[in-house]
């Protein structure tokens, strides 16, 4: 029987023993368990890593920000990751200095925690599975690209839950236009729309 004590003891296991490529620090689901409100992220950035706990950096401030803009907050949703570390990448200057940044995760990663948001995702049961970004889209649809799927609802029958995708909240930190803040904000009213229906 899986618990969620268990999934983080597996979390842990994949950690230690994972050398393939940089990682550093990891952390697990944050929120209710059952609850029937899921957002599943990509991966944990620095912010994420140090408190422990998923979406509290920069755009854990624009997500928490939209989140309360639709009357819900961080006690009654459940926020998880697609990979549950956190991929880097370490890159020198000229001057000799190393930076360390975020990067995407890779396929091979992401399968690494297959079977681990799988049963995190049963545990927690949610009505509605909200994607941010592309990385958790492609691992739960078969949908290629946010760009077509944002703000619709589709009902996975392998979850039997539904999955309403949105663009990831650091996207508005990367594209600033009046037209992605729009849009970006129009998502979260059809969010709003779509929780009230289930």
């Amino acid at each position: 029987m899986n618990t969620i004590e268990n999934l983080k003891k597996k979390i842990k296991n994949i950690v230690e023993n994972y050398d393939e490529d940089l990682i550093r620090g990891y952390i697990t689901g944050d929120g209710p368990i059952p609850c029937d409100i899921l957002f599943v992220g990509e991966a944990p950035g620095k912010t994420e890593v140090e408190q422990g706990k998923a979406f509290v950096g920069t755009a854990g401030k624009n997500f928490e920000k939209h989140l309360n803009s639709i009357g819900l907050s961080r006690e009654n949703i459940r926020v998880t990751n697609t990979c549950y570390f956190r991929p880097i990448k370490i890159k020198e200057g000229k001057t000799g200095k190393t930076s360390i940044s975020n990067r995407p995760p890779k396929i091979s990663e992401i399968e690494l925690f297959r079977e681990i948001l799988d049963e995190e995702i049963k545990l927690v049961h949610p009505k509605i599975i909200i994607t941010l970004g592309n990385v958790p889209l492609r691992r739960l649809t078969n949908f290629k690209s946010i760009g077509e799927y944002h703000g619709t609802l589709h009902f996975n029958q392998e979850l039997s839950s539904y999955i309403f995708p949105m663009y990831h909240p650091s996207s508005l930190t990367y594209n600033r236009s009046e037209e992605f803040n729009l849009m970006y904000k129009e998502d979260w009213n059809k969010l709003k729309k779509a929780l009230e229906n289930l």
